[in-house]
């Protein structure tokens, strides 16, 4: 039987960001026009100071802070299932109390930042002239929530690994 006790929280905050990436994606669905449209006005309020004019040059910013809108989405959804999966599995496997509280902590974190990361990201680029500059204003974010995530999949790879060949290697010599 699974012990949550140690794993709820961080399934918690991997189910929050499956939903808001969910919540992206139903908004794409029903109001892909109107956020266009504000990224677009967003980019004229900024026309004459971030893009000297050069209608061309803010299309290309908006065109591309769409995309990041459907990053958050898929990262979001993505990474959220992926916590929930190193969650079950280090309480399935009963990795150490503080293990399993950090791979899933850390894990789900980073699933909900990092969407986060790329929907702030192209949000902000419209008004900045710039998704580069956008990115770099909120880079934090996602080395903070991207590396989070990292470290749990190192964290549950290292003991996994440890627990398959030195802990069998250690039980046979004996």
């Amino acid at each position: 039987m699974i012990n949550f006790a140690h794993i709820k929280y961080g399934i918690l905050l991997a189910i929050i960001a499956i939903l808001y990436g969910g919540l992206m994606g139903l908004s794409f669905g029903c109001c892909e026009e109107d956020i266009k449209r504000t990224l677009n006005s967003i980019a004229q309020e900024a026309m004459a100071g971030k893009y000297e004019g050069d209608q061309e040059k803010a299309d290309k910013v908006v065109k591309k802070s769409w995309v990041y809108m459907k990053r958050a989405h898929l990262h979001s959804q993505t990474m959220g299932v992926i916590s929930i999966a190193f969650s079950f599995l280090v309480a399935w496997l009963a990795y150490p109390v503080k293990a399993q509280l950090a791979i899933s902590l850390l894990s789900g974190l980073g699933a909900l930042g990092y969407g986060f990361f790329w929907m702030l990201s192209g949000y902000l680029a419209p008004g900045m002239g710039s998704t580069g500059a956008a990115k770099e204003s909120v880079g934090l974010i996602a080395q903070a929530s991207g590396g989070a995530f990292f470290v749990s999949g190192l964290l549950l790879f290292s003991i996994l690994v440890y627990r398959i060949f030195v802990t069998k290697n250690l039980t046979e010599s004996n």
